[in-house]
């Protein structure tokens, strides 16, 4: 038995045109909106482009549990990263007197005078190195505590998202600073007094692989979360 196609009457009533009978309500909610809309399309050269509402089903942005989880592990990560080794290496390997060398940021900035004497004898390069090395170490846990202001913060709708971007914003600061870091170390410079047989010929770029901890690294990863999670934003 062949299936009974609907009639035109009944697809138009299906579309809604019957639901809600009666005068046809104003698209516009005020003249204000009406002329800010006009605007845009003259600023984009006369192109049109979707009506941006807060009300607007494409214009919800979700969050679920797991982003916030994801969230507040790369923070964990970064604040984290101050208290594990951000330097580590081994003394004279090839020899009977081998000492293994690590410490976090903590016992870096302690051991400053010795670690800044050092550099002064290298150099401009492994100056600016040791001072933007320090400074990433500050930047990372003071990034992770900001970036965890925004995920609990009581803001609700659009407000919440401005203020996981607002308070995210700084992890650029120190995303700079790890490409100024890098930088530096591109130029290189001869160790003061030679490789000690664990610094090789040269200060440069090969560093950050022979010479950093777990900690340096846990920033970096901590950083790329931050930094992926806001751009979902």
């Amino acid at each position: 038995m062949a299936e009974k196609q609907p009639s035109t009457d009944d697809l138009i009533r299906y579309l809604g045109y019957e639901v809600h009978p009666g005068k046809i309500e104003e698209f516009w909610k005020s003249e204000d909106e009406k002329k800010q809309y006009l605007q845009r399309i003259k600023g984009s050269g006369g192109q049109l482009s979707a009506l941006d509402r807060d009300a607007a089903i494409l214009n919800v942005k979700l969050m679920t549990g797991i982003d916030k989880v994801i969230g507040f592990i790369g923070s964990i990560l970064l604040m984290i990263s101050f208290f594990l080794p951000v330097y580590s290496f081994t003394m004279f390997p090839d020899s009977g007197a081998a000492k293994h060398v690590s410490g976090s940021a903590i016992s870096y900035f302690i051991n400053m005078p010795l670690i800044g004497g050092y550099a002064a004898w290298g150099g401009g390069v492994m100056i600016w190195a040791v001072l933007f090395f320090g400074v990433i170490l500050i930047a990372c846990p003071v990034v992770g505590v900001l970036n965890i202001l925004g995920l609990v913060s009581r803001r609700t709708g659009e407000g919440y998202f401005h203020a996981i971007r607002e308070y995210s914003q700084y992890a650029f600061i120190l995303l700079f600073l790890y490409i100024l870091l890098a930088l530096v170390l591109l130029f290189g410079t001869p160790h003061p007094f030679g490789s000690l047989g664990v610094f090789g010929e040269s200060f440069n770029l090969s560093a950050i692989f022979r010479l950093t901890g777990i900690g340096f690294w846990f920033g970096i990863a901590g950083l790329a979360i931050v930094l992926a999670e806001r751009r979902g934003l």
